[in-house]
């Protein structure tokens, strides 16, 4: 009795609230695995690196306007001359240069503007050769008795002009034909401008001072053909090699410096123009610290001065003018610079929060990318350690409905049993 009374309570109440267990077991580990194949999903997604803005750079402070210098600050004689219009200073127009079009090399071009170079400078006329002298290694006598070359040495003292052209090539870089010929039309446009017996002298100061670049090589030739334009009757040409120098010393300002030149330097006397030339590089190392942009602003200020000076006090008084301006000045030259502190530190700022937030950007992102490879992994362990949990528990279930179903059959056969026992 009492056994049946326990399996009826089995039955009702044990099975029913076991499998309502079970299940509700289920439920929470499928909503666990799901949770975590949504995790894994997302931690297969590559991460990504948060874009960072530099801020923009703030506008510079306007400069203070220059104090200008009246002519009597300055201790020279001054003459009363009537003013007379500027002539407009004569720009020399340059065909500009084809590259070979059937010979790849350029070899062919560049012989053609070498002939052209020989009939300026006819070698016939003035000499192309170099000079030195002869030493002989095993004594004089040697080579007056065998002839053989290997009895003398010629020792080079001065290269000839096809030696310096050499020279000037390797120097400049200028490896092919093509190259050799843009720099030689340089010198060529400068050279044609002289007169014949002056062409020597200017083409080897020209190819003594070579920059390292093929086209800066060509940009100081343009800018000195435009001062040689503008300078017809001088006789000394000696500035050129003034202004060439200038130009190798300096490869960002040459050729600014040279073209500005070529721009003012009709305004002063023919006579004094090589000193202004040299006044003005004077001015730039020496009163201006090599700032191009202070030059020009003081020497502009200067010009309209020249009408009322004695042409022979020209050069003394642009010098002058240069140490009177920057007296003057001290103090704009000082707000200047306080100005350009403040500019480059804005700047700087900018540029250092802008290097942090990148930083800080590239540690959130490994930080992202190790923690989706965590997640990613945990994820798996949650999905493998369901998987295994659902196993487990359909086993149980099996189990628990086997058991049920033997009960089942054992009380048929029970009640099969009383059936029969009472027929009989």
């Amino acid at each position: 009795m009492k056994t049946n009374y326990f399996s009826k309570v089995e039955n009702k109440y044990v099975f029913n609230v076991s499998l309502i267990f079970w299940h509700l077991f289920i439920t929470l580990a499928t909503l666990a695995v799901v949770a975590c194949l949504a995790i894994f999903l997302w931690s297969i997604i590559p991460a990504s690196q948060r874009e960072v803005e530099k801020k923009p750079y703030p506008a510079k402070k306007q400069y203070p306007e220059p104090i200008k210098v009246e002519l009597n600050e300055l201790q020279i004689e001054v003459t009363k001359v009537e003013t007379l219009p500027d002539v407009a200073p004569q720009i020399q127009t340059t065909t500009p240069i084809q590259k070979p079009v059937e010979d790849i090399r350029g070899k062919v071009d560049y012989e053609s503007s070498f002939n052209t170079l020989k009939t300026l400078i006819p070698p016939a006329r003035y000499s192309w050769q170099g000079a030195g002298y002869w030493s002989y290694p095993y004594g004089e006598r040697y080579w007056d008795v065998y002839k053989q070359e290997k009895y003398r040495q010629w020792n080079v003292t001065e290269p000839g002009i096809e030696d310096k052209l050499k020279n000037a090539y390797y120097r400049a870089n200028a490896d092919n034909y093509i190259d050799k010929k843009l720099i030689l039309d340089g010198y060529i446009s400068v050279v044609k401008l002289l007169p014949e017996e002056k062409r020597l002298s200017a083409i080897q100061y020209i190819i003594s001072n070579v920059t390292d670049n093929v086209s800066q090589n060509v940009n100081l030739c343009q800018s000195l053909s435009n001062v040689v334009s503008n300078m017809p009757k001088e006789e000394n040409v000696y500035y050129i090699n003034q202004l060439a120098l200038f130009g190798e010393k300096n490869p960002n300002d040459g050729s600014p410096f040279i073209d500005y030149t070529a721009t003012i330097i009709y305004k002063f006397d023919v006579a004094r123009r090589t000193e202004i030339i040299d006044r003005l590089i004077t001015g730039y190392y020496n009163y201006f610290s090599n700032n191009l942009s202070m030059l020009k602003e003081a020497t502009d200020l200067f010009l309209p001065l020249i009408s009322r000076i004695k042409t022979e006090n020209q050069s003394k008084a642009i010098i002058q003018y240069y140490g009177v301006f920057r007296n003057k000045n001290y103090a704009r030259d000082n707000s200047i610079a306080q100005i350009e502190d403040e500019y480059q530190q804005a700047i700087n700022e900018i540029e250092n929060q802008y290097n942090l937030d990148q930083l800080a950007a590239q540690q959130e992102y490994f930080s992202d990318k190790m923690s989706k490879t965590e997640y990613r992994l945990k994820s798996l362990t949650g999905i493998g350690g369901g998987i295994i949990l659902f196993v487990l528990i359909a086993v149980i279930l099996v189990f628990f409905s086997i058991q049920r179903s033997v009960r089942k059959i054992e009380e048929k056969i029970a009640i099969n049993g009383e059936i029969l026992n009472q027929k009989v």
